[in-house]
């Protein structure tokens, strides 16, 4: 028997003597027959009590490393739902000691579920959850800039940004690497035979990794960033799914108009922080809604807003925060009360119609009627 079936043996056995009743499910991952002998086990056991805990074991034997960690449930059901890129630890895994029959048909079900996301049939949210990785490559492209003195610094900041975007693009791919740092190849080794990829990605992978000019490396990971921006959009582009306007706009002008009357009165206090506010909110919203029925595409804060602002600008030709600028509480009440008659011609233009009454009596008529 080898060293890893005996180690396998002698924690089913410990199982089975002190934590019976204690433990819900027991599994090997990233496992393979034919893996190096110098590579130990990993394991992770389902606690179903309190008392399980002390099983807990990280050990060695003959300079080999072993693995032996609790995992609730808890994180278990991110990780099927693709929170987290560690699907390894139901699609690699091998389940050795299950406690009852309930416990295993719930682990089999998030295998199941999370094969299902991996399908290709949710390549838009798995997308999102692309973004959600790659927007904190920002942090460390600042942090190269304005803090690594040294090249040390400079090599762990764009480490960081290879991990993100190599885990950003297998969500792009909707697949998953089989192990983190402790499978036998990295997941930036490992990214490069994904299907879809930015533009010189590797190239660009390689010349950050091995690198010695600070500089040199800035600008290779500063570029490998805009890269992978675009491919992002661009892979964002191919799920698009325009919406006809009334979904966005029936009843949006009455809710709206909540705000422009904000806005208003903003303008006469000469509140100038909240009319910035307003303004952020007016111009976000309104080109985001108008570009998603337009193009098909959700853009929100991960996009720079001249990207998303076209349609906006064509409509209503209006810059609030100019006008905020600019301290003209005049202009900035006769830009409001013009972009509020463009915007409802714009609704009239696309048949939606408005609820609005000019009495109280004639909405308790309409809502009695109702």
């Amino acid at each position: 028997m080898t060293h890893n079936n005996r180690i396998i043996e002698a924690i089913k056995n410990k199982i089975l003597a002190e934590y019976k009743d204690d433990v819900s499910l027991l599994v090997l991952y990233n496992y393979q027959e034919d893996s190096d002998k110098n590579i130990g086990l990993d394991f992770y056991f389902i606690p179903k009590t309190e008392k399980a805990y002390p099983l807990s074991t990280q050990f060695i034997v003959d300079g080999i490393s072993y693995d032996l960690f609790p995992m609730n449930w808890d994180r278990l059901v991110k990780i099927a739902a693709m929170d987290s890129p560690q699907a390894y630890l139901f699609l690699s895994a091998k389940v050795i000691y299950s406690s009852d029959e309930q416990a295993l048909l719930r682990f089999n079900k998030y295998t199941s579920d999370l094969e299902n996301v991996l399908s290709g049939d949710y390549d838009e949210a798995m997308l999102n959850k692309s973004y959600e990785y790659f927007n904190e490559t920002y942090i460390y492209l600042y942090n190269m800039l304005h803090y690594c003195k040294r090249s040390i610094d400079t090599k762990l900041e764009s480490s960081k940004v290879l991990d993100q975007i190599a885990n950003a693009l297998a969500f792009a791919n909707s697949t998953y690497y089989n192990g983190g740092h402790g499978s036998a190849k990295s997941i930036i080794e490992s990214s490069f035979s994904l299907e879809k990829l930015p533009l010189n990605y590797e190239e660009l992978v390689r010349k950050i990794i091995f690198s010695n000019d600070m500089e040199e490396i800035f600008v290779a990971t500063n570029e490998l960033i805009n890269n992978t921006r675009l491919f992002l959009h661009g892979q964002k582009e191919l799920t698009a799914q325009p919406e006809p306007f009334e979904t966005f706009f029936i009843g949006y002008y009455e809710e709206l108009k909540s705000i422009i009357n904000r806005f208003i009165i903003a303008a006469n206090n000469k509140d100038y922080i909240k009319l910035f506010s307003l303004a952020a909110y007016i111009h976000e919203e309104l080109s985001q809604f108008m570009m998603k029925v337009e193009s098909g595409l959700w853009y929100n804060d991960r996009n720079v807003y001249s990207e998303y602002s076209k349609i906006f600008d064509d409509c209503f030709n209006i810059d609030f925060f100019q006008l905020i600028n600019d301290k003209n509480d005049e202009a900035i009440i006769n830009g409001m009360v013009e972009f509020e008659n463009k915007f409802v011609a714009l609704l009239t233009k696309n048949n939606i119609n408005l609820l609005s009454f000019d009495s109280l009596e004639a909405f308790e008529d309409y809502f009695q009627n109702k």
